[in-house]
């Protein structure tokens, strides 16, 4: 477990910056009306390790004791990732290219913020690294 622990957390680092470059990328393609098929590829990361970050996650919960704050970081979890996915189906049926770009950016910017609060939920910041207390 205590792999798979160290996998998850160091994982987060990869999620975030994927986040990051997508939003970047999301906006450039948004402001300039170029670049979209970098845009969408860097958001297909961004949910792709998002997938596996929650898999992980979901994999710990199921395997160990933890203290009850990881409801909470579990359901900020599976938020953010029904928003990167919903968003995601709803860009693709949009119609239009400038709306599917702007979907997908509230789409992971939502996501974003969820992922910072379910790491606070756990009493910890985004970048802390110190191991979860078993409760």
């Amino acid at each position: 477990m205590s792999s798979l622990y160290h996998a998850h957390s160091g994982l987060r680092y990869l999620v975030l910056l994927a986040a990051v470059a997508a939003l970047g990328a999301l906006s450039y393609a948004l402001a300039t009306n170029r670049a979209v098929r970098p845009a969408r590829i860097l958001s297909t990361a961004f949910t792709g390790l998002l997938d596996l970050q929650i898999l992980l996650g979901i994999t710990l919960f199921l395997g160990g004791k933890f203290p009850d704050a990881v409801v909470g970081h579990l359901v900020c979890m599976v938020l953010a990732l029904a928003s990167t996915h919903g968003s995601s189906i709803v860009a693709r049926r949009s119609g239009g290219e400038r709306r599917e770009l702007a979907i997908r950016l509230g789409g992971i910017a939502l996501a974003l913020l969820l992922i910072v609060v379910g790491i606070m939920a756990i009493g910890r910041g985004v970048f802390d690294s110190r191991p979860l207390s078993a409760g």
